[in-house]
């Protein structure tokens, strides 16, 4: 029986037959072969009696390509030409490259995808098929790659930026050079090289991938750093499981005077923010009032529903928090809500509606707060000038930046009668830091809060240049982000860079940046660069 995870209510059944059988002593050969993807739905009682199998894509680079390359038997690739078997190699390594990326998180994909061995043999019969029955000696390598890379693959790639990856992975594998010698670690720059083996039997290649040199991100087209990353998470993930089953308590040692329970941790916190946010008030109405409605413009819009936003939130938090307080002192009985937001205040997490009312943060409860703060003062600066937009708009402190960029367009349809559904936000770095802007920009806004993940900005060239070791964010320089029309043309010395409000990016996604480089853009689409507003803080 196959894929008994898509009928739950009938593995229920499945179960009460099987305790039938095993009743009426059914015959020693006796035996049900099930299969299925992890599911809850699947009854215990099926799980306890089942020896359990499971197949699972090995750990590393090395071990997917030998996997791969194991799914076509000696036979049938010793009936090859030099052509497909160059071209069958470099497809078994993309298969392996694609499998093993997801291992570094929102840098390897902003999703996860359920690629597998099926994809591979599958474009490997269209890769026979194309060439074998073709008596041109162009290899047609466009359609190669709109099939492996938009269908084959492609059908599981829902992400549009987790798309153009896949095809810039296949646009520096799949081309004429392939078959002679390639570099199979793509813009490495001498740090790391592995050829692509030459045309052979079968064993060769074998033997080609033991050469392949340790694992490294350079394999991906990613900078080392990325591997710290996933390192991190690794940690983070395990410590965070540890802290569960410990049940999050201290450790022993110390006085007990010293030592403070849960409750009473939660109790100073409560106490403490609700100090912080309690006299946090924007008078939106007066405000709006105040201002006639020819001096209400689209920046004016965007910082009225800015301090409603954080109106809604701080409310919610003095509601909750005062709630809590008085639960604290016995004059409410605690419901589970309120157990949940003490729980929250001493596991230093955010309460599940400061997270919905709220905005995309990936910080701690502490670090939430100082930026909280924060971002209280830059509404405080244009509440007290609502005519003007402050001279440089740090964007990672707005609930939603998107609108903020949406505004600068719709100015530039005000003064110029562009239609809005045509222009697009571009930027223009420069070399000023916030603090030195005297004025604001004539042309747009200036604009800062951003960081690069996975590249540096070297101010310098004032181009994108690979990172410092270690350096897991850089920050950037004043941006000035302008309106303008749309346009197909493509710069070979600009990569398009995804912006995102938090390092988890998808589907936190603001704008894509233009941002000026030396390299090739490629090399930066498969880094896995981006610009993140809010990097978080511990």
């Amino acid at each position: 029986l196959q894929n008994i995870h898509l009928m739950p209510k009938w593995c229920i059944e499945l179960e009460k037959k099987l305790d039938v059988f095993a009743a009426e002593s059914s015959h020693p050969d006796f035996r049900v072969f099930l299969s299925a993807d992890p599911s809850k739905g699947i009854p215990i009682g099926i799980l306890e009696r089942s020896i359990k199998l499971t197949n699972e894509p090995p750990q590393g680079l090395v071990a997917n390509l030998r996997r791969a390359f194991a799914l076509f038997s000696k036979e049938d690739f010793e009936e090859k030409d030099a052509k497909v078997k160059s071209i069958l190699f470099a497809l078994c390594h993309w298969h392996a490259l694609m499998l093993e990326r997801k291992k570094f998180g929102p840098m390897g994909y902003n999703m996860k995808y359920p690629f597998s061995a099926g994809d591979l043999r599958d474009s490997a019969q269209v890769l026979y098929n194309y060439l074998e029955g073709s008596a041109a000696v162009k290899i047609p390598w466009d359609d190669l790659r709109y099939i492996f890379g938009d269908i084959m693959y492609g059908g599981h790639i829902v992400d549009d930026w987790d798309r153009i990856m896949c095809s810039k992975y296949l646009l520096y594998f799949m081309r004429d050079e392939l078959l002679d010698e390639i570099e199979m670690v793509p813009y490495a720059d001498g740090k790391l090289s592995w050829p692509s083996p030459q045309p052979g039997p079968h064993e060769k290649y074998l033997e080609h991938i033991e050469t392949m040199p340790p694992e490294s991100p350079l394999f991906f087209g990613m900078h080392p750093n990325a591997e710290i990353n996933f390192r991190t998470v690794q940690c983070d993930q395990t410590f965070d499981m540890l802290m569960t089953l410990t049940g999050g308590g201290a450790g022993g040692g110390g006085d007990d005077a010293d030592t403070q329970s849960p409750m009473a941790i939660a109790e100073q916190t409560c106490g403490e923010i609700l100090e912080e946010v309690q006299e946090k008030k924007f008078a939106t109405d007066d405000v709006s009032r105040a201002m006639s409605e020819e001096e209400k413009g689209p920046y004016q819009f965007v910082f009225l529903q800015e301090c409603e936003y954080m109106n809604g939130l701080v409310y919610e938090m003095v509601r909750g928090l005062q709630e809590l307080q008085l639960g604290f002192k016995g004059e409410l009985t605690m419901s589970e809500v309120m157990e949940d937001l003490a729980n929250c205040l001493f596991a230093e997490k955010l309460p599940m509606w400061w997270v919905k009312l709220g905005f995309a943060s990936t910080r701690p409860l502490k670090s939430w707060r100082v930026n909280l703060q924060e971002r209280c003062v830059q509404l405080d600066d244009w509440i007290n000038d609502p005519l003007n937009i402050p001279k440089v708009v740090d964007i990672s402190k707005l609930f939603n930046p998107q609108s903020f960029l949406t505004a600068i367009k719709q100015l530039c349809c005000q003064n110029q009668g562009l239609e809005l559904d045509k222009l697009q936000v571009f930027t223009e770095v420069t070399k000023k830091e916030a603090k030195k802007v005297e004025a604001a920009s004539k042309d747009g806004a200036f604009c800062s809060g951003m960081w690069l993940e996975g590249a540096r900005w070297d101010p310098v060239t004032n181009s994108l240049e690979d990172s410092r070791p270690k350096e897991m964010f850089t920050p950037m320089p004043v941006i000035n982000c302008k309106a303008g029309m749309m346009s197909d043309k493509v710069d070979k010395n600009q990569y398009i860079c995804p912006t995102y409000c938090v390092p988890i990016r998808r589907p936190y996604y603001v704008f894509p940046a233009q941002l000026r480089t030396k390299a090739p853009a490629d090399k930066w689409v498969l880094a896995g660069v981006a610009m993140i507003l809010d990097i978080g803080g511990s």
